[in-house]
């Protein structure tokens, strides 16, 4: 059952229990049937109706950051707010019958205690289903962070890319044994990083940067001269969490459709930096790019990004890419931190 129809199984039931104890008074029962059935059928529809205005109007509130007196100044606001309405319609029918104003008081305090379940009832559903969409969400994102580990370690173990480092490694012990150590050292950190930040829900960006300069040294090994790349990094940010296996996705796309496509090659600037509350990332590598590529093989891809994107911020992420002014692609990614 979605949470539609379980909100509104236990609405309806709930109002028609409430209207039924409001016409169980002594006073009601010398009415005849059929107007104890309209004002019976008057507070359903009042209660139904207020309570569903609550309930938009108090989804508003994120549940992490109310407090305790919130929490109870939210369903005694409730309740007398509602209370108060049917005190009105009891009133009305009450000056019908006779009866005194001095009993508007006693009515009022019965009528807010009568729906006070409701609120409280409501409240803590809406605390339970919120908890337990988030855990959905982060059992979601944990079950992507493994296959982005697992799709990773496959894209920089596959025998291509394998063979392209080695072989490079393999001609600089020729020319230079201390760049060819260097290159080895590179190639292990690298595995090593990909498995341990693939482990990590948040990973700080100085991982994510020594990650990306491995990356980025052992391809030009393959690339040499026909790959040229940059870092413009904010100082003092090193250790900003943010969600891991970002940058090597935004790089593997860059190498892989843009650099890679270029017979001359190209160049590759990474950069971060603060913005107000949220960290930008962006990868800009010279090429064209094609929103509908013929193929897009393997890999995570950029549409596997956006849903990690989406799960672990919503809508206070965004992911953008995009060609420039400058003859460049730019992908370009807002997170919270």
């Amino acid at each position: 059952m979605n949470k539609a129809n379980l909100y509104w199984s236990f609405q309806i039931p709930c109002w028609i229990i409430v209207s039924i104890l409001s016409i169980q008074y002594d006073e009601f029962q010398t009415l005849n049937q059929s107007t104890q059935a309209i004002y019976g059928f008057f507070y359903f529809a009042l209660g139904t109706v207020s309570s569903h205005i609550y309930k938009i109007i108090i989804e508003k509130f994120n549940p992490d950051e109310i407090t305790n007196l919130q929490f109870v100044m939210f369903i005694l606001s409730g309740g007398i707010a509602i209370g108060s309405i049917y005190t009105l319609l009891d009133y009305q029918l009450f000056n019908q019958l006779s009866f005194f104003p001095h009993s508007f008081l006693i009515t009022f305090l019965m009528n807010v205690w009568k729906v006070l379940p409701w609120f409280l009832f409501f409240h803590l559903y809406r605390f339970l289903s919120f908890y337990q969409d988030r855990r959905q969400r982060q059992i979601t994102v944990e079950n992507m962070l493994k296959i982005s580990k697992l799709e990773n370690l496959k894209n920089q173990l596959n025998p291509h890319f394998l063979f392209n480092a080695l072989n490079g490694i393999k001609a600089l012990t020729i020319i230079d044994s201390v760049q060819a150590r260097e290159s080895i050292i590179q190639l292990s950190d690298l595995l090593r990083l990909s498995l341990n930040l693939g482990e990590l829900q948040k990973a700080m960006l100085s991982e994510e940067l020594r990650l990306a300069r491995n990356y980025l040294s052992l391809e030009k090994l393959r690339f040499d001269a026909r790959l040229n790349f940059d870092f413009e990094i904010q100082d003092n940010i090193e250790n900003v969490l943010i969600m891991p296996m970002t940058l090597n996705t935004l790089l593997e796309n860059a190498v892989k459709h843009g650099i890679g496509q270029l017979k001359s090659g190209g160049k590759i600037i990474v950069s971060a930096y603060i913005e107000k509350n949220n960290i930008i990332l962006s990868v800009e590598n010279t090429g064209v790019y094609d929103p509908k590529p013929p193929s897009d093989e393997g890999g995570i891809g950029l549409e596997n990004l956006r849903k990690r994107l989406d799960l672990e911020y919503g809508k206070n992420a965004s992911f953008k890419i995009f060609n420039t002014k400058n003859d460049t692609v730019m992908a370009r990614i807002k997170m919270p931190y």
